[in-house]
C-alpha cells in the first residue's frame, strides 16, 4: 500500500497471533523489584570492564575503568557476562584469549533489536479507543512498522512503535526529521487528534555502545540462532554467558534473559559447592 492510500481497518480474529501479557507498572517495575533485593554498594556504576585475566592458579582478575579515569581490579572465582555477545568481543580483552571458535560464535550472534529504535507518543488520553480502534497497526510505508497501545490502566494514552526504517537511514536523516515523519504517520493512521502529542520519546539502540556494535546496524532478515557458545577451553566454568542471546529457546526476548540468568545461577551454585 502506498503512502497516498488511506489505511485499512481490520478486525483480527482471536487466533490471529500468540497472546502476550504486559507487566503491571511496566518492565521498569520488574527492574526496580530486582534492584531492591541487591545490598547497597554491590553495584558499581559508571564502571566498564576492560579485561579479564586468568592466572596459572585459575584465579580470575577483572580489570575495569571508571568514568573519572581511575582503574579498579576485582578478584573472582568465576565471571557471569550478561552483555550482548558482540559487545563482549568488542570491548573486553581476555588473557589468555578465548578460543577462536568461541570468538567466532560470539561475533555471529546479532544483538537482538540492537539496530532498532522505538518511538512513544504520549497523549492526554487514549483517544483512538473512542473511534473503536485498538491502537495496533502495521505498515510497510513507515517509518514505524509496528505500533501498539502502551497506555496505562487509567489516565494518559500512549502509542509506541518499532521502526521499519534501517538504522543507517535514521542516522543520515537525523532525529528531528525522523520524529516529524512519526507524527505524520500517526495522524494518517489515527486521525487529526494524533497531532496533540504531549511528549514524543525516542530511543535508538543502534547508537548505544553498551548495546550494539557496527555490525548490528544491518537489519535482521530472519530470527538468529542463539544459545550457549561452544566450550571455552581453559575458561570453561570461569566465564558464564548469561545474556538473552545465550538462551536457545527464547534468545532476544525477556524470557531468554530470565532463563539464561537461572542457568548462570545454577552453574555458579554448583561451582561454589565444589570449592
Amino acid at each position: 500500500m502506498g503512502i497516498t492510500q488511506p489505511p485499512e481497518r481490520f478486525v483480527l480474529p482471536e487466533t490471529a497471533g500468540e497472546r502476550s501479557v504486559r507487566i503491571q507498572g511496566g518492565v521498569q517495575s520488574l527492574i526496580a523489584a530486582v534492584a531492591d533485593t541487591i545490598p547497597a554498594g554491590v553495584v558499581e556504576l559508571e564502571t566498564r570492564v576492560t579485561a579479564i585475566r586468568l592466572d596459572e592458579h585459575e584465579a580470575v582478575t577483572v580489570e575495569a575503568a571508571r568514568a573519572d579515569g581511575k582503574r579498579k581490579e576485582f578478584s573472582a572465582s568465576a565471571v557471569i557476562l550478561a552483555l550482548p555477545p558482540r559487545v563482549v568481543v568488542r570491548y573486553i580483552n581476555f588473557y589468555p584469549s578465548l578460543p577462536q571458535n568461541v570468538l567466532t560464535d560470539l561475533r555471529s550472534k546479532p544483538t537482538w533489536m540492537g539496530g532498532q529504535a522505538k518511538a512513544i507518543a504520549v497523549y492526554d488520553h487514549p483517544f483512538w479507543r473512542e473511534s473503536g480502534l485498538s491502537g495496533f497497526a502495521t505498515s510497510w510505508v513507515g517509518p514505524l512498522q509496528e505500533i501498539h497501545d502502551a497506555s496505562p490502566e487509567r489516565g494518559a494514552g500512549a502509542l509506541f512503535g518499532f521502526f521499519g526504517m534501517p538504522a543507517k537511514t535514521r542516522h543520515e536523516m537525523g532525529e528531528e526529521k525522523v520524529l516529524h515523519l512519526v507524527r505524520e504517520q500517526l495522524v494518517r493512521l489515527f486521525g487529526p487528534s494524533a497531532q496533540n502529542i504531549r511528549t514524543l520519546l525516542y530511543k535508538d539502540w543502534s547508537r548505544d555502545s553498551d548495546t550494539a556494535v557496527e555490525e548490528d546496524l544491518e537489519p535482521l532478515r530472519d530470527f538468529s540462532r542463539y544459545g550457549q557458545p561452544p566450550a571455552a577451553g581453559v575458561w570453561e566454568k570461569k566465564i558464564i554467558f548469561a545474556g538473552t542471546e545465550a538462551n536457545s529457546s527464547y534468545g532476544g526476548h525477556l524470557e531468554g534473559a530470565l532463563l539464561a540468568a537461572e542457568r548462570a545461577v545454577f552453574e555458579i551454585t554448583e561451582l561454589n559447592n565444589k570449592l
